[in-house]
């Protein structure tokens, strides 16, 4: 914008206020959705007639299998959206027999919110998760369940 800070910034606000609406990219790599225990486009599918009436348009993967690394992991991200490519990844470790459906389709079902609920910005600050975000989060029927099933198994995701 010619060096005009004020004109940058502002462009930079309507991008991402508008980054879902945005086309995009071209994929290199293929989708994969069903997977060894869960198939995720059968839980989005679901999870988007039975919330969102189906105007969920984003796509769902499985994300890539990463090398075992001699050190424990600390953390572990169990889903990820991405607004430019309207994508949602789902860490595979929750592609096993002892992950509940349950619990998978609520990992699902934040991240379908954030294609819903885009993060905000103020160009200093990004606010993720509004009051109105948890508040629909609160809405999935299983809820506190999950919240529970992760906190007893955590320490098994994080060895997975």
């Amino acid at each position: 914008a010619a060096n005009d800070r004020g004109a940058s910034q502002r462009l930079g606000r309507f991008i991402e206020a508008n980054v879902n609406r945005l086309a995009p990219r071209s994929r290199k790599i293929p989708l994969v959705t069903s997977g060894n225990h869960h198939d995720l486009l059968s839980i989005f599918n679901d999870l988007n007639e039975r919330y969102f009436d189906g105007a969920v348009t984003a796509l769902i993967t499985w994300g890539r299998e990463t090398k075992r690394r001699s050190e424990k992991r600390k953390a572990i991200r169990l889903g990820s959206y991405s607004g430019s490519e309207r994508l949602i990844r789902i860490h595979p470790s929750l592609d096993r027999g002892w992950v509940p459906r349950y619990f998978v389709a609520h990992v699902v079902y934040h991240e379908m919110l954030h294609h819903v609920f885009p993060h905000r910005s103020d160009g200093e600050r990004r606010e993720l998760h509004s009051a109105e975000f948890r508040e629909e989060e609160r809405r999935f029927r299983f809820h506190e369940r999950a919240i529970r099933w992760e906190k007893a198994h955590l320490s098994r995701l994080l060895r997975a």
